[in-house]
Formats: structure tokens, sequence, C-alpha cells
């Protein structure tokens, strides 16, 4: 019975085991995807320094562990290391002693063979003329014979001092093997020890640079919020008091840094503050470019915090691009501000609002209260321009808008 139930308990095994791993691949398919939407609606810089500090902090957790185990190995082989050296210096003095009994046993070796000889050669000249020959040459024999079992005997004493001494000599070999390696363990702890200060440092400025571009990220949207504010695009009450908690709430989440849980910043303002073009297409600003910096919310991939990017950043493929007016319209503001550069601001019917920023140059008939028509050069930008979209309080994707080439 157990025979038959074992391939379809096999079978049910197999199809859960699929279902787990298509449930991770389809789990990483998605941490992969949201990993890239963040990127993408990053500043193409803040993301680069941000994909830097992410691959840093892996290879600073790959250190960790490496330091980690080499320090449990180094404290479980230090007391191999302490009795190693122990035991070699041990060595070192029975080496000492048995050097001593060697050098005494072949002297006595080298004596008790000289010896021999002679009473060998006496022995050969000697003839038996009378009874005292005879008893001298038994005396002789008797002589001989004692000097070859104490030869026997110093010989195998001479063999065991010397086997001792082999022995002791590999013994000690051995140990001075485990003595480098385990000094080559601790060197190797100290490099990486080393190496992770390094790092730790070179992710100190990384994260000092990425807080700065951020900052600066954040003074920019501010400069054009409270533009917008001012010219009442947007109500200023709610937008200053938005501004003021989504200031203070992004601000103490960089401040915390990487204990952070992953939050939604000026959730009051942003959860009403997104609307939906649905009219027809029209015209790009800058005409053919790319899309560097998406609008949406997205979460920063250091600090972990929720961030709303009510713009899109593009980059036009001509150098020194013209900058054109997307649809009928009347400029409502003109000018350079401290933190977005050349600013031009045009207000179409339904109260949609278009925002032209970062610009390097702004179109000398261009002046507020100018009406103009669409396609009209507003200004030119060298490398980048910042387009917001805004209708009665709300923010647009600009891609509903325009139309890319």
């Amino acid at each position: 019975m157990l025979y038959r139930l074992f391939p379809l308990f096999l079978i049910c095994a197999i199809s859960l085991f699929g279902a787990s791993i298509d449930k991770k691949i389809k789990s990483s398919k998605q941490r992969l995807a949201s990993t890239k939407s963040s990127y993408a609606n990053m500043d193409r810089k803040l993301a680069k320094i941000a994909k830097q500090i992410e691959q840093n902090q892996k290879k600073l957790k790959q250190l960790d562990l490496i330091i980690l185990t080499s320090e449990k190995e180094i404290a479980v082989n230090s007391i191999l290391l302490a009795e190693g050296q122990k035991r070699l210096e041990e060595i070192e003095r029975i080496s000492k002693n048995l050097d001593k009994t060697r050098e005494e046993q072949e002297r006595r070796l080298v004596a008790l063979l000289a010896n021999r000889y002679i009473l060998e050669e006496l022995k050969k000249e000697e003839g038996v003329q009378s009874p005292d020959d005879v008893i001298e040459s038994e005396v002789l024999s008797s002589l001989i014979k004692n000097d070859n079992e104490r030869l026997k005997s110093m010989q195998s004493s001479y063999l065991k001092t010397l086997a001792e001494s082999e022995s002791l000599t590999k013994e000690a070999k051995r140990i001075k093997r485990m003595i480098e390696r385990l000094r080559k363990r601790k060197k190797t702890a100290a490099k990486e020890k080393e190496r992770r200060k390094k790092l730790m440092a070179k992710l100190k400025k990384e994260k000092k640079e990425y807080q700065s571009r951020l900052e600066k990220l954040q003074k920019e949207e501010s400069d054009l919020r409270n533009t917008l504010a001012k010219l009442k695009i947007l109500k200023r009450r709610e937008a200053e008091k938005a501004e003021r908690k989504r200031r203070k709430t992004e601000n103490a989440a960089i401040a915390k840094g990487d204990k952070l849980k992953v939050r939604t910043i000026g959730s009051s303002y942003q959860k009403h503050a997104i609307g939906r073009y649905r009219g027809k297409k029209t015209i790009s600003p800058v005409g053919k470019a790319k899309v560097v910096k998406k609008f949406g919310s997205y979460i920063d991939p250091v600090y972990k915090i929720k961030i709303f990017n009510e713009s899109v950043t593009l980059q036009p493929y001509r150098k020194n691009a013209k900058v054109k007016n997307v649809l009928n319209g009347r400029v409502v503001f003109a000018k350079k501000t401290p933190m977005l550069g050349k600013v031009v601001i045009i207000e179409h019917k339904n109260n949609l609002h278009t925002i032209y920023a970062k610009m390097d140059k702004i179109a000398p008939t261009i002046r507020e209260g100018k009406k103009i028509k669409k396609g009209y050069v507003i200004g030119r930008v060298e490398k980048e321009l910042m387009f917001e979209v805004t209708q009665k309080n709300r923010h647009i994707n600009p891609l509903q808008l325009i139309r890319l080439r």
C-alpha cells in the first residue's frame, strides 16, 4: 500500500516545491521592478550615488561576515596556537638533549669500533706456541665477543635516538606550519578590517554627497511649490502647510538614515494632489527627448522613505535645444529663481498650467501677461528641462499631456 502512495506523495512534493520556487521568482521580479522604477524616478546623479551606496553596503555586509568568521576562528585557534608554541619550545629543549646524547653515542661507537679493530688485529698476529699463548688467545676472543655485544646495544640506542630526533623534527615542522597558517589568518583579518575601515569612510562620503544632492532637490521642489503658491496656482495656505510638514518629516527621515522604515512623505498633501489629463496629447516642449526622471512616488533606496516627484526631467537629443510652449496660453511667470534657474509658467484654459524650469535662456519676447500660441519658442536649454503640469491644485503626470517622438 505504501509503495503505491509514495509516487503520489512525490508528485505532490514536487508540485509544492515548484509552486514555492515560482512564488520566489515572482517576488524577486517584483522587487527588481520596484527598484528599477525607484531609480527611474530619481535624479540621475542621485540614482548613480544611490547604486554605489547600495553596492558598497553589500560589500560591507560581506566583509563583516568574513571578519566575524575570522575572529571566531582566531579565538578558537588561539588555544592551539599557545599550546603549539609551548610544545615547540619543549621539542627544541628535548632536541638539544638528544643532540648531546647522539654526539656522545657517536663518540663511544667510534672508540668501541677502534678498540675492536685493534683486538682483532692482535688476535691475527698471535700464534699458538705455548699454553700461555692459548690463554691470551681465549682472553682476546672473549674481549672481542663482549665488544660485539656492546656494539649491538650501542647501535640500537643510537638508532632509537635518531628516530626520536627525526620524529621531533617532523612534529616541529607541522607545528610551525600550523602557527604560520594561524598568523596568516590573523593578518588576513587585520587586512579585512582595514578594508572595512576604508569602505566605511567611502560610504560616509557617498552618503554625505547623496544627502547634499537630496537636499538640493528638496529645495528645488520647495522653490517651485512656493512660486506656484504665490501665483495661487496651488492653494497657498494648503501648499505651505503641506510643505512644512513634508520638509519636517523628510528631513527627520534623512537624519535617521538607515534605521528608518518606509513611510509616505507629506501624505496629507500628496494623497489628494494628483489629477489626470483627459485631453488630446500635444507636442513635447523640447522635441525628441529622453525621460531621465519620471513623475510619481518612489522609495528612496538609501533612506527608505517614500518621495513624490511632481515633474519629469527631459533630456533633449539636441544641444542648446529650443523650449516650446505646448498649448495656447498666457505667460504668468518668467524669471530666474535661486534654485531652479530660469523658469517660465504658462496658464492655459481649464485652469491648466505648464511649468518649464532649469532653462538656460528665456526668449527676449517672453514677458508676463503675453499671450502665446502652441509651439512658440520661450527659451533654450543646454542639458535638461524640468517640466511640470498642474490643474486645479492638482499635479498631473506631464507624459499624459505631451507626446515624445
